[in-house]
């Protein structure tokens, strides 16, 4: 367990690091946080205790600049790109204050090539980027088990709905650009009004075996600027109901696989149901290395409930980001009615445990085959690109690519083609390849 003393150190660095990081230009990142028990001034023959240097590095220039602070968190110097360290006016005149003769006999002019020290002594500290991360997420916590009454918090991330958002590096904070859209023509601001009526610049997810708020195991708190925190209204717990859910879940990076998963939690978002019978949801997660995934679901009401649900994932920076592709197949304005896709997905997945989104959506011409997937021909022959490979005498993944590299014809056309390409290229299919 931490005694006082690292605790107030981690209070201290938590509170620069967020001071520093709001007054940062568009290009400046912080790059870590290091704590100096005794830091020598030694130009100007100043030795004080309990500095706390902030690196900044711009992205821009591929420069750094320091800021240095005392444990109130006032400003001591900054040292620029260049090495020139500068005092702030504040800390001269403080000195001043202290003893007018000690003052006189310090040189605070500007001090050319200041280096950083290098070396940490025992009692220093270095925070890495990460862990101030990390700091910031103990934070949340602890703010959001004050907020919901509940100790029993275990785990929290982020979604960002006001603010945009470079997926430079994936953390497990998750995060969501505004700008970034959920659906084709849809972001998670637009589905929940209730986001932007509130001010909300963050979403959190809660992950808790008693949690109130929406009283279920999952819960969506919104985040105002200022770190107020409140409750997201528009999301209904589906407490009970919902948990071990089956759902037909696409993969988000480029759609291919479409597989059947277990989610932990669904919310319904008010509003969001139609006179055709459908409904949408925000589905929850634990994923790997108990990251909480976020889902968008489309749900069939007319189907069993075990075969109802179509979801992909919304983008966070823990979840990689989502095709186009996938997300013009979710979105309601142009794929009205999921009804057909999820009844065309359920006997491949069952036959093969998995299938394509290009096999299930309405454009029948992009759908890919397997190499022992049924084509029926137009004299009502069937056949199997396997078995084409074999008579042409090639890999059946040579055959594969070249029938998927020609959209826009009958299969007929396209087994005749790649025949008469593959005789042009080897010879005679009897030839040995």
């Amino acid at each position: 367990m931490e005694n006082k003393e690292a605790k107030e150190l981690k209070q201290i660095v938590l509170d620069i690091n967020n001071n520093v990081k709001a007054n940062l230009e568009e290009a400046e990142e912080l790059e870590n946080i290091v704590y100096y028990k005794d830091f020598e001034f030694e130009q100007a023959g100043i030795l004080e205790k309990d500095l706390f240097v902030v690196k900044i590095n711009n992205k821009e220039d591929n420069t750094s600049e320091y800021q240095i602070f005392d444990k109130e968190q006032n400003l001591v110097a900054i040292v620029d790109n260049k090495g020139k360290l500068q005092f702030a006016p504040e800390y001269i005149e403080n000195l001043r204050a202290i003893d007018e003769n000690y003052f006189l006999t310090l040189n605070l002019d500007d001090i050319e090539n200041f280096e950083i020290p290098e070396k940490l002594e025992r009692e220093d500290r270095y925070f890495s980027k990460d862990e101030l991360e990390d700091l910031e997420a103990e934070k949340r916590v602890e703010d959001v088990k004050e907020f919901m009454g509940d100790d029993e918090v275990k785990s929290y991330s982020e979604v960002d709905t006001d603010k945009e958002i470079v997926f430079d590096k994936i953390t497990n904070k998750q995060e969501i650009d505004p700008y970034e859209k959920v659906t084709g023509t849809e972001n998670l601001a637009d589905m929940i009004p209730e986001i932007k009526e509130k001010g909300y610049v963050k979403i959190g997810v809660v992950y808790s075996n008693a949690s109130k708020g929406q009283s279920g195991m999952f819960s969506f708190v919104g985040i105002t600027a200022d770190g107020q925190i409140g409750t997201i209204d528009s999301l209904e717990n589906l407490e009970g109901t919902t948990t071990g859910q089956t759902i037909t879940s696409i993969n988000s990076r480029d759609g291919s696989v479409v597989q059947e998963e277990q989610v932990q939690g669904m919310l319904q978002i008010e509003g969001r149901n139609s006179m055709n019978g459908t409904e949408e949801y925000l589905s929850v997660r634990i994923g790997q290395y108990g990251i909480i995934e976020v889902d968008y679901v489309r749900a069939e009401l007319s189907r069993n409930e075990e075969k109802r649900y179509i979801s992909a994932p919304i983008e966070t920076r823990s979840q990689m980001p989502t095709s186009k592709e996938v997300k013009d197949f979710m979105d309601r304005s142009r794929n009205v009615d999921m009804e057909d896709e999820l009844k065309k997905a359920e006997p491949e997945i069952e036959r093969d445990g998995e299938t394509r989104m290009e096999n299930i959506d309405e454009t029948a011409s992009n759908d890919k085959l397997g190499p022992d997937d049924i084509i029926v021909l137009e004299n009502g022959d069937e056949t199997t690109l396997r078995k084409e490979a074999e008579k042409a005498k090639v890999s059946v993944e040579e055959f594969m690519r070249k029938y998927e590299e020609r959209s826009g014809k009958t299969p007929d056309e396209k087994l005749e083609e790649i025949h008469e390409e593959i005789e042009e290229e080897y010879g005679a299919p009897s030839r040995t390849r």
